[in-house]
């Protein structure tokens, strides 16, 4: 496949922080795929999950056309977690079906780096990883590198592993072995220590490394090469549920990569799929070659004017 990506795929029952739920949603990884699926249809989602996979996620994947190959059947059933947002749009989540459950079977939900490589060739152009740094499958990044040898891999750092201070070398460390790497403002805040939106810049440009920089309803910068390339949000007044936008426009920023994409054409790209992903509690329905046709041509437009403003 062109794009692997690779996570949990998992029911929501969604808490917000006004005290509002919804619940049975589908979630996890998913999100991601949708970042990517309105550009192109090359690709897998490599997950595990239960018996039950089907019951809950068969008719998004056959509406789709999207391919089970990828799905590990490891688990006596599918993940369910509730996922409780603060105030700020950071968020945690737990098991529905309680620690015992989390304890015994999550370490079994985790992606290995066998599961990514028996999917993996010279034509793998992009995988994406939202793994802790801590994970397992990170001891097989240089065998996931010899099987995918022209793949830029893209990380998404996990809030969890942001908000440990005793882990902040070893994320360090593991930017510098990815391509390319995704976070949002808090997490910035945390991670480098800043005040501000645009401390968070200058120090994402003295890493050095590529970045997808989330700053929440506001819209999304690409960082690269020693500049900031800013994209306002799309839809905001359309907007339902702001879950997964952050996985669903880093998907679609790990393609713009991979595709060589001018860094701003990349971070519109992603503006307009999470646009699409917050329309609507889970992820969005349907992708058609219509749809495709319209937000390629929203983005050329908008390329066109933010290119006179930048």
């Amino acid at each position: 496949m062109t794009y692997l990506i690779t996570g949990c795929t998992l029911l929501n029952d969604l808490v917000y922080a006004d005290g509002s739920t919804a619940e049975g949603y589908l979630g996890g990884a998913i999100y991601t795929v949708n970042g990517i699926k309105p550009f192109c249809d090359d690709l897998l989602f490599v997950t595990t999950a239960g018996p039950d996979f089907d019951d809950y996620f068969g008719d998004y994947y056959r509406r789709n056309k999207l391919s089970t190959e990828g799905v590990q059947f490891v688990l006596p059933k599918t993940q369910h977690n509730i996922l409780e947002y603060q105030a700020d749009g950071r968020w945690h989540e737990y098991s529905k079906f309680g620690e015992a459950f989390e304890k015994e079977w999550g370490p079994k939900a985790l992606i290995q780096a066998s599961y990514v490589i028996q999917h993996s060739n010279d034509a793998t152009r992009g995988i994406y990883f939202e793994s802790g740094v801590r994970e397992s499958v990170w001891n097989g990044l240089a065998g996931i590198r010899k099987a995918a040898p022209n793949a830029k891999i893209m990380w998404e750092i996990p809030t969890l592993d942001i908000d440990k201070p005793d882990l902040k070398k070893e994320v360090g460390e593991l930017i510098e072995k990815v391509d390319i790497y995704s976070l949002n403002l808090p997490e910035s805040k945390t991670y480098f220590g800043t005040d501000s939106e645009e401390r968070s810049i200058e120090a994402i440009i003295d890493l050095g490394k590529p970045c997808f920089f989330r700053v929440g309803a506001k819209g999304a910068y690409m960082i690269e090469d020693g500049r900031a390339w800013f994209a306002p949000s799309f839809d905001l007044d359309k907007s339902v549920d702001p879950t997964g936008c952050g996985n669903c426009s880093t998907g679609s920023a790990l393609y713009g990569y991979c595709e060589g994409l001018h860094p701003l054409r990349s971070v519109i790209l992603a503006n307009l799929a999470a646009s699409l992903n917050a329309m609507q509690y889970g992820p969005y329905p349907l992708f058609t070659d219509e749809l495709r046709a319209r937000i390629l041509e929203t983005a050329e437009t908008e390329f066109a004017r933010l290119r006179q403003e930048q």
